[in-house]
């Protein structure tokens, strides 16, 4: 069994209660401080590729027991658009790639409306592994995930995020009202602008959502049109 890798900030925390405990009033560099985080292997991934690696190898969560591929987005490069769905369907999940399926080609058709298309963004998801068929992730699995969401924005750095689902939120954000409640407007997160609206999969099942998502997606072409 691989030695267990501690949590950085735990580290941390100790560190600083012993310099306390030695009279110190303030940080002084230390070796030791910068080896804290040398040895975490996900504070040493700084390309998207490594991180693909480290997800491939995680067991974090259950879900790697009965994952045939975690769904990811090789085509990276030069991407300042990102967008965020929920989990895998049975196609990301059988070719390793998110909205792969015929769920992608719903998404094609929406972005389509507004001229873009599912190439100009980054696509990834907040679970990267699917569940069993009929079941959403638990927190648990959302958990596990959501370091790699967020060093995928740390390291690509979008301007604007499209994110869609019920899961992006609560990775995100932390927060667990309803959509209805989130959506309609920008969120501030890091050096990026959010929309959330739902996601392709919930529009079909609930035709209603169609005007909301429209809505939505005017708006993120506008903030498209402004910022980049």
């Amino acid at each position: 069994m691989g030695k267990e890798i501690r949590n950085p900030l735990e580290e941390l925390r100790a560190y600083f209660q012993y310099l306390e405990e030695l009279g110190f009033t303030h940080i002084p560099y230390f070796k030791e401080l910068e080896n804290i985080f040398k040895k975490h292997p996900l504070l040493r991934e700084d390309n998207l590729s490594s991180l693909f690696e480290r997800i491939r190898a995680c067991r974090d969560c259950s879900l790697h027991r009965i994952r045939k591929l975690p769904a990811l987005d090789e085509n990276f490069s030069d991407k300042r658009l990102m967008l965020i769905g929920d989990f895998p369907d049975k196609e990301d999940n059988y070719l390793g790639r998110p909205f792969a399926g015929p769920i992608g080609e719903t998404l094609q058709k929406m972005l389509l409306s507004i001229g873009l298309r599912k190439e100009d963004f980054y696509l990834t998801l907040v679970v990267k592994c699917k569940p069993s068929a009929g079941r959403i992730p638990e927190e648990e699995e959302i958990q596990a995930c959501r370091k790699y969401l967020l060093k995928e924005i740390r390291l690509l750095k979008p301007k604007l995020i499209l994110a869609l689902g019920f899961l992006p939120p609560k990775a995100l954000l932390e927060r667990t009202e309803p959509l209805n409640n989130l959506r309609g407007a920008p969120f501030s997160f890091r050096e990026s602008m959010i929309i959330f609206t739902y996601h392709p999969a919930f529009m079909l099942k609930n035709p209603s959502v169609k005007r909301l998502i429209w809505e939505d997606l005017k708006l993120f072409k506008e903030l498209y049109e402004k910022t980049l």
